[in-house]
């Protein structure tokens, strides 16, 4: 049969497979209801998408669904393990689906799999005012190759495509400056106005600088807060600097907190003149984020004024301040007239984070010469504190390491207590590793088999497999068959990792640990799956020192995602846990039993990605990587459009908005529990 009447054909037949037939699985409040069979046929789909294999048996039967969202389901699962055999399958879609979510779904898949076959259907699909946004998205994830953004553009007719096309603007190349500024002059809506700015922040092009004085006044606190964002002096091309630096001094006094941070930050690029406005809005300020972000930024402007570093330690002795100082500090080389204000206490503080702060600081402005305050801390009871020190050793030259430094990482890497800190100092060998490292790695893994962490055994055989591609021909016979005795682990992406190192060959057709039966999977359906689509989401409260946020689960796009936080709370696992990363108008994130971003629950779960954007309130998992999500979350502080399509938004803030905004580095989790649908 012609590709042309083989294509006519699978659209005629999903039409005719999707038109009326929707109604039947509502109930009477428009609420989805799903038979036995269907229940089933879901857990699936999330099976095949949970084990990144392409069971197209079950994907085609999915997609001649009745239920609309489980098309959807179907559609997403195509995209994130790139079934190529079934890409056009979502091109048809984008044309025929009776549904309007299936159809963005379909667009949003194609971005996902980087189908650049599919520009065509996408391209059709902007000018839609109930597919163009999903499309837009999907065309800027093929970086330019689905043809010119000026043009497609004056395809999209409504104010929310065209923000969407705005928002990726920065991953065509080249940028496209002048079609943007055109954007920005002619819009009349606020999303679409902000986007055009955004994208000249992110792309860092001076074209959007002009508009940055205007924008700055905006009645929106966003247009205001990107504003500030485009006065930085990296982006500004203009003449009038002092104009632009009066207009920062104003903007530290705006009455949203996330205008000023902007402000704080661009500022400092400045230097001169931004001291005196500094010290001014630091004796005005109430918002901790802001006056964080003032700690951070000094370091810039202040340089050895010690009157600076007296009055603000003095004023503020909340943790995540006085680290930033610290930072601040030694990055303006007045760390000695920090020691003094605070009576020389700082460098043995008995907050762990402060020590950490000194070993941070110490290796930013430079490893080499300030080695003997980083080692000072090598055998620190806390292992948090070890492992910075690993962290900072690992970036050391040759001649510093030979010294003290390849001691501590290879005493670390196999000896110490704590699997981070063992994972840190096996991660520093794989860059250069050798045959001479692989032994260090073989006790890595002996020492890693009794973890509940996976993190020091990953790092080992990291090592190995960098040693092996660099200096195979240096393995001796006793490292080949001591190698030839490893296990194979029961993870499939690390046999994989593995498949270049000839003596691990055994470990390709080792029997791997059996899946997750259906009925793993048939639960989730009913537990989380069922009640959201019936309009009872399950939901997770978390009670913080600053007050509760509660979040609303997403157990349709995200249900194996919010079915295993939900469990981990229900154990108690987030109790007496902080938010050890909050970084100012961006996110806050929690979850880490090691409170220093490397912890977790020592398994990884697979990526949910969805069409869910990061508003402010949208509630991410945090990852080192694709599908390394464990128990780190994060809340979204302000939008991060970057960030869409990229990390599983699971849930959103339904409660608690203003907590939320009033979180602080290092607050306190005190609880986490989860309420059943």
């Amino acid at each position: 049969m012609p590709d042309g009447h083989r294509s006519a054909l699978r659209r005629a037949t999903l039409a005719l497979l999707a038109f009326g037939a929707w109604t039947p699985a509502v109930g009477a409040q428009g609420r989805v209801r799903l038979a036995e069979r269907d229940v089933r046929l879901w857990a699936r789909v999330l099976a095949t998408h949970d084990a990144r294999t392409s069971d197209t048996l079950a994907l085609d039967s999915a997609l001649r669904s009745p239920i609309a969202p489980l098309r959807a389901v179907a559609a997403r699962v195509i995209g994130l393990n790139r079934i190529g055999g079934r890409y056009a399958v979502l091109h048809d879609l984008l044309y025929t689906d009776a549904d309007t979510a299936v159809r963005r779904d379909a667009a949003f898949a194609i971005g996902l799999a980087a189908d650049s076959t599919g520009c065509v259907a996408l391209q059709s699909a902007l000018a839609g005012n109930d597919t163009g946004e999903a499309a837009a998205w999907a065309i800027g994830e093929m970086n330019g190759r689905c043809g010119d953004f000026d043009g497609m553009l004056a395809t999209a007719k409504s104010p929310t495509t065209r923000a969407a096309l705005l928002r990726v603007a920065g991953k065509w190349s080249p940028f496209p400056e002048a079609a943007v500024a055109r954007a920005y002059g002619s819009a009349h809506h606020v999303d679409e106005r902000w986007a055009a700015l955004y994208a000249f922040a992110r792309s860092r092009r001076g074209d959007g600088a002009r508009f940055a004085l205007s924008a700055s006044r905006d009645s929106a606190a966003l247009i205001r807060e990107v504003a500030a964002r485009l006065m930085a002096p990296a982006i500004q091309r203009v003449n009038d600097t002092l104009s632009v630096m009066r207009q920062l001094r104003r903007m530290l006094h705006d009455r949203a907190p996330h205008v000023r941070i902007a402000a704080v930050r661009s500022l400092a690029g400045y230097r001169d003149g931004a001291l005196p406005a500094f010290a001014i809005a630091w004796s005005a300020e109430r918002d901790a984020n802001v006056r964080v972000t003032m700690a951070q930024s000094i370091g810039a402007v202040a340089r050895d004024t010690a009157v600076i570093w007296q009055t603000w330690w003095a004023s503020d002795s909340t943790h995540m301040v006085r680290r930033a100082l610290v930072a601040s500090a030694w990055q303006a080389g007045a760390i000695d007239a920090l020691r003094m204000a605070s009576g020389g206490s700082v460098d043995a503080d008995p907050d762990y984070r402060l020590r950490i702060a000194m070993i941070e600081g110490a290796s930013a402005a430079g490893v080499d010469r300030n080695a003997t305050v980083i080692l000072r801390y090598a055998s620190d009871a806390d292992s948090r504190v070890r492992a910075a020190v690993i962290n900072a050793m690992a970036g050391a030259n040759d001649s510093v390491k030979s010294a003290a430094g390849w001691t501590a990482l290879r005493n670390a890497a196999s000896g110490d207590a704590d699997a981070g800190v063992r994972a840190a100092a096996l991660q520093s060998f794989v860059r250069n590793a050798s045959a001479a490292d692989v032994a260090v790695a073989l006790d890595g893994v002996a020492r890693a088999e009794r973890d509940n962490e996976a993190d020091a055994r990953d790092a080992a055989l990291s090592v190995i497999t960098s040693a092996w591609r660099r200096d195979s021909s240096a393995f001796a016979d006793t490292l080949v068959r001591a190698l030839g005795h490893l296990a194979a682990p029961d993870d499939p992406l690390l046999r994989r990792r593995a498949a270049t190192v000839t003596p691990l060959a055994h470990w390709r057709n080792a029997p791997s640990a059996p899946p997750p039966a259906l009925n793993f999977y048939v639960r989730i359906v009913r537990e989380v799956v069922v009640p959201s689509l019936a309009g009872h989401p399950g939901s997770l409260n978390i009670v913080t020192d600053r007050g509760s946020v509660r979040i609303v689960l997403d157990g349709v796009h995200a249900p194996m995602t919010a079915d295993h936080l939900s469990r981990l709370a229900r154990s108690g696992y987030f109790g007496a846990l902080r938010f050890h990363r909050v970084v100012p108008a961006f996110v806050a994130q929690g979850g880490d039993p090691r409170g220093d971003g490397s912890g977790g629950p020592g398994f990884a779960i697979r990526d949910e990605l969805n069409r869910s954007r990061y508003h402010r309130g949208a509630v991410g998992m945090a990852l080192a990587g694709p599908d390394t999500g464990g128990s780190q979350f994060f809340l979204t502080l302000a939008p991060q459009p970057h960030l869409d399509g990229h990390y599983t938004v699971f849930g959103t803030v339904a409660a608690g908005l203003p907590v939320m905004d009033s979180l602080v580095q290092g607050d306190s989790i005190r609880s986490i529990t989860a309420s059943p649908p």
